[in-house]
């Protein structure tokens, strides 16, 4: 699955109140409490993402990086470890934030907590190990160029946020990255990488008390450097200028057309999130969707169709995607304005708002049966929701949104004009 479907798949997730304890160091512990399962999730998340670069494509080649050599082990004698245990260890970088991860028996969470503590906070890498990763990185681009939807997807965002550090790819730039030296990836890091800009999150079958005790013996061994939390240079590109309707093609060797539309939205901490959800999910998000039934059921004019809303914790963007045949680009761009003029003239029906609302209430619920969504969730909550909340709060507002409200936000977005466009034949 690639990058972008599996975004789609984690934007609803939620789960019960975590408890959250600040160590005298800085850093934050949430724990989950899931008493009736036998595995355990535990991650550090770094507040730092893409939008934090200094120079595109840093945030994430640090983390490449870091798992390249630690003070204790090497990354591949750092696997074996954890393999050893039945465990794995990951890392993504994301627009706003940073993780590290591992998956295994309760049992072993101290162990598992103490690699990725040695991880992130003692790192021994090399400059010979920059050049490997750089190399690494340089062929990651590359599978993200053969990958259309990736293309039209980035080019989208260069579109709607300019010069902003969230116009530019997370990976960077081939360009970008082989200019990025081992100093400037320490740099970055001793600005970032400090304990009050960092959390420590635990799904399993471990008490409060137990995590916070744990964690601080962790850290004993593995010391966060010291700081306050570091203030972003960018500014939030609310203040920007606003970037809307442009249109741009690109000429690439794919056998479809590709095209991505989208617009900027409020973000994760507006009171219109639960809506934008909705109306994502009855717009395009969905196999019963208006863009899906309309576009590739009714009319054949597109094999993948789907909407996506991403919310940042200061602004978002609802997309569309659609992989097209090269003869009826024509007819499917028509076809996508008049759906999307036609969320003014046929707003939300109230069959739909609550097919909506019920699949939204569902994913909810699912999600709490896996420790890696809680987990993800709980991060998502602190740093780009701005605060914890309890499942019973979040499905009450779910259910508190109303039909009026989507309606409202459909009418907002119903100008095609005010849509931007990016379309690769």
């Amino acid at each position: 699955m690639n990058r972008r479907s599996s975004e789609r798949q984690q934007t609803t997730q939620v789960l019960a109140m975590p408890s959250c304890t600040v160590l005298p160091s800085g850093v934050t512990v949430v724990s989950d409490c899931v008493e009736h399962v036998r595995t355990v999730a535990v991650g550090i998340w770094v507040d730092c993402g893409s939008r934090n670069d200094t120079i595109p494509g840093i945030a994430h080649m640090l983390e490449h990086v870091l798992f390249r050599r630690s003070a204790r082990y090497a990354g591949t004698e750092r696997s074996r470890v954890a393999e050893m245990l039945g465990a794995y260890l990951n890392a993504s970088t994301s627009k706003e934030v940073t993780s590290y991860y591992a998956r295994g028996l309760a049992e072993h969470t101290e162990r598992l907590m103490d690699l990725l503590a040695e991880l992130v906070f003692a790192p021994a890498f090399t400059p010979q190990d920059v050049e490997k990763e750089r190399s690494v990185i340089i062929e990651e681009l590359h599978s993200y160029d053969d990958d259309p939807e990736e293309v039209v997807c980035d080019e989208l965002d260069r579109v709607l946020f300019g010069n902003h550090p969230l116009g530019h790819p997370i990976a960077g730039s081939r360009e970008s990255v082989s200019s990025i030296t081992a100093d400037d990836l320490m740099e970055f890091y001793r600005r970032w990488y400090t304990a009050a800009n960092c959390a420590i999150i635990i799904s399993g079958p471990i008490q409060h008390s137990d995590a916070v005790a744990m964690v601080e013996r962790v850290l004993s061994r593995w010391r966060p450097l010291r700081g306050s939390v570091p203030i972003a240079p960018e500014r939030s590109p609310r203040r920007l200028a606003a970037r809307r309707g442009m249109r741009k093609t690109i000429a690439r060797s794919f056998q479809q057309a590709h095209c991505a539309v989208g617009i900027q939205t409020p973000g994760a901490r507006s009171p219109q999130r639960y809506g934008l959800a909705l109306l994502n999910i009855l717009f395009g998000d969905s196999a019963s969707s208006r863009l899906y039934r309309r576009l590739r059921e009714h009319r054949a004019l597109a094999y993948t169709v789907y909407s996506s809303l991403q919310l940042l914790s200061d602004c978002g963007q609802l997309v569309i995607y659609a992989g097209l045949r090269p003869d009826r680009v024509d007819s499917a761009l028509a076809a996508l304005e008049a759906e999307i003029e036609r969320l003014g003239t046929h707003p939300p029906t109230p069959t739909e708002f609550r097919r909506a609302r019920q699949q939204l209430r569902t994913s909810l619920l699912m999600s709490t049966e896996s420790l890696s969504a809680r987990m993800h969730a709980i991060a998502r909550m602190l740093f780009e929701e701005g605060k914890l909340e309890p499942l019973d709060a979040i499905a009450t507002a779910i259910e508190q949104t109303t039909l009026e409200e989507v309606c409202s936000l459909a009418v907002q977005l119903a100008n095609w004009r005010t849509w931007s466009l990016v379309l690769c034949r």
